[in-house]
Parts: C-alpha cells; sequence; structure tokens
C-alpha cells in the first residue's frame, strides 16, 4: 500500500538523503531499508518501488559518490590541470571525508555492480586518474596509459585505505599525517613521470 508521500516527486530523493544518513551513522552493513523508509517518511514499500532491492538503492548511493568525486575532480583539474599528483591528493581527501561512502563505492557485493548509471559514473571518476597518468612519462600513450591509470588508482585508493584503517599513523614520525601522505603522493608522482 502506498501513500501520497510515496507518489511525491521528492520521495525519492528523500529516501537517498535518508539512505546516505544511515551509511554515515551506521556503516555498510547496518543499513536497514525499513529504518530508511521510516526516516524518509514513506511506506516500507516505497524503497522497493523506486530501486527493487537494498543494493539498488546502496547502487544509487554509490554512483552519486562517484559522480561527486568526479566533480571534485573535474574542480581541481580546471584549477591546476591534469597533475596526477593533484588528482591523487583529492582522491585521497574524498575518500577520507567520506570514509562510509567510499567503502560502499568499491563494494561490489552490496551493489548491482552492472548498473549502467554506476558504471558511467565509475568510468567518470577513473577517467579523471587515466588522463593524468597518460599525459605523464615519457613511453607511448599505448603503452603506459593503462597500467599506469590502474596504478594510479591502485595507489591513491590504498592510500585512503591505510591512513583510514590507521596504518600509516605510526609512520608519521611527526604525527602529522597529511604531510606523510602528502610526501607519498610527490613521491609516486615523480616516479611516474
Amino acid at each position: 500500500m502506498s501513500t501520497s508521500d510515496d507518489r511525491r516527486p521528492d520521495a525519492r530523493s528523500r529516501l537517498v538523503a535518508a539512505a546516505r544518513d544511515e551509511l554515515v551513522e551506521r556503516g555498510v552493513s547496518g543499513i536497514s531499508v525499513r529504518s530508511i523508509a521510516r526516516r524518509a517518511k514513506v511506506t516500507h514499500a516505497a524503497p522497493q518501488y523506486f530501486f527493487g532491492d537494498r543494493a539498488g538503492l546502496l547502487t544509487a548511493i554509490a554512483a552519486q559518490g562517484f559522480i561527486e568525486l568526479s566533480e571534485e575532480l573535474a574542480k581541481a583539474e580546471a584549477a591546476s590541470g591534469s597533475r596526477l599528483g593533484v588528482l591523487g591528493r583529492v582522491y585521497l581527501r574524498f575518500g577520507l571525508d567520506n570514509p562510509a561512502l567510499f567503502e560502499l563505492m568499491f563494494r561490489p557485493d552490496q551493489l548491482h555492480p552492472d548498473d549502467p548509471d554506476l558504471r558511467a559514473a565509475q568510468a567518470q571518476s577513473i577517467s579523471f586518474l587515466s588522463a593524468a597518468a597518460t599525459s605523464a612519462g615519457d613511453e607511448p600513450e599505448e603503452m603506459r596509459a593503462p597500467v599506469l591509470a590502474l596504478v594510479s588508482w591502485a595507489f591513491a585508493h590504498g592510500l585512503v585505505a591505510l591512513i583510514r584503517d590507521g596504518a600509516l599513523q605510526r609512520m608519521a614520525t611527526d604525527g602529522d599525517i597529511e604531510r606523510l601522505a602528502d610526501s607519498m603522493v610527490d613521491a609516486f608522482e615523480l616516479a611516474a613521470s
């Protein structure tokens, strides 16, 4: 049974907003679709109507996360060009500022990984690092672009995970993890060029 609130044009966006709040508060494993519906002030059937299932709702959030990451990368690229280090820092900051969202974005077991909107949003965000990787170094583009793009992504993603999980904090002798991360990004950018 649906209510007039379920049919309002903003019901879908309210569900996404409520799910994002729930994600921040409870993490990926703690998300409850019923709780999200309650928070969005819609019936318990509304999430299924709009998203099909829990994974559909989480996929919409993950796609939104990739779009937001792309927007941040685009701003940085416009301000300073397609420099690998600059974009790596933006990726790092996004992951550390949005830990629950970042985790969800890379949890295919929680998503519909073949969703066309998700795949397009993922491809867009990765294209920024790929373009920066392509412009770095002296080797022909066709040889270095795919591999360096993946290595760049793995480096930035791994750095987010290491900092988020506390694995690098002991290595920052002065206690400044951001300075250590910046030094690591500088070293990576130098090695890639």
